[in-house]
This record gives structure tokens, C-alpha cells and sequence, in this order.
């Protein structure tokens, strides 16, 4: 094999390398300290009232409510061209020493995406004729979204709803 080839080849396996993307449940942890839950002392209805009620306090919608299931959704506009959307569901179960509170977040981007169509008026006799009518029309459209992984922002959110149920006191 002469220079050449082996250089070929080289660059070859390294573009190569990049064409499969590894699979994402590879680095899935599966770990027993998760920021996505938190114990609670209370029974698992009363941990997921005071969950609806720290996501009505922060300006979430609640698009579904069941005694130990909460779905609420949250919408942001970053600049003029793309909103973001963000869907926090809460799972309340109910164990030995109280309940666990799981939350999982899943964070949806959507860009203003332009398109325009132009109107041709056809004659069967004379052809067609191309007319400078046309119409522009926007979508939202979405372009990706991703669960938060930020142990500060469940944080957050359960230090709020510990403090719904044992509010802190004050000093006097």
C-alpha cells in the first residue's frame, strides 16, 4: 500500500466515524440520586395539590389534573422569531414514610419559519401569465426539544412546593 492509499484510507475511516451518531440510551444512568424526584412526608395527593399549586404560582397552565398526575405547560418568547414551550408533568406515589414526587420537564423550541407562493393565470389559447400576486404565510415550527437536566431549575421547584406545604417561619 503506498502513501497515498494509506491517507485515503485514513480519511476515509475518520469521515466514517462521524457518520453514525451513538445512541443516546447509552449514556442513560439509570442513578438512585435523581434531581427529578424528592421524598415528601405528606401522602401523595396532598404532595401533588401543593405541586399544582407551585405551577400556577410560576404562570404554568395545568392542562391536566388527577389526584397524583399533573401536566402544565409554560410559554416563553426569547426574541421575535422563535418561542419556546416548556411541559412539566408531576407523578405523586404514595410509600411507606409518605410519598415521592417525581417532575420531569421537556423543554420544545419553535422558529418562524417564512413561505411565499406566487399566482399564475393560464389561458388555454395564449399560454400562461405569471402575476406578481402572491401571498407570504408564517408557521411556527418546531425544531427540536430536549427533557431539562438542570438540577437547579427541579430544585427550585421542590424547595417551592416544600415550602406550599411547610411554609417557613417567620422570625419575629
Amino acid at each position: 500500500m503506498n502513501r497515498n492509499s494509506a491517507v485515503v484510507m485514513v480519511l476515509a475511516m475518520l469521515v466514517c466515524a462521524g457518520c453514525g451518531d451513538r445512541p443516546v440510551y447509552r449514556d442513560e444512568a439509570f442513578k438512585e440520586n435523581s434531581p427529578f424526584r424528592r421524598n415528601l412526608s405528606v401522602t401523595a395527593e396532598k404532595a401533588c395539590e401543593a405541586a399544582q399549586l407551585a405551577m400556577l404560582s410560576q404562570a404554568y397552565r395545568i392542562s391536566y389534573h388527577e389526584a397524583t398526575e399533573i401536566r402544565g405547560q409554560k410559554d416563553f418568547q426569547p426574541n421575535d422569531d422563535s418561542s419556546v414551550t416548556i411541559d412539566l408533568d408531576v407523578i405523586c406515589k404514595n410509600v411507606p414514610a409518605g410519598s415521592i414526587i417525581f417532575a420531569n420537564a421537556v423543554q420544545t423550541k419553535y422558529e418562524l419559519k417564512k413561505s411565499s407562493q406566487t399566482t399564475s393565470v393560464g389561458i388555454s389559447s395564449l399560454g400562461s401569465l405569471s402575476l406578481p400576486w402572491g401571498k407570504s404565510a408564517e408557521n411556527l415550527v418546531k425544531v427540536g426539544g430536549e427533557t431539562i437536566a438542570d438540577e437547579d431549575y427541579y430544585a427550585r421547584f421542590f424547595t417551592l412546593v416544600k415550602n406550599i406545604l411547610e411554609p417557613p417561619q417567620k422570625k419575629k
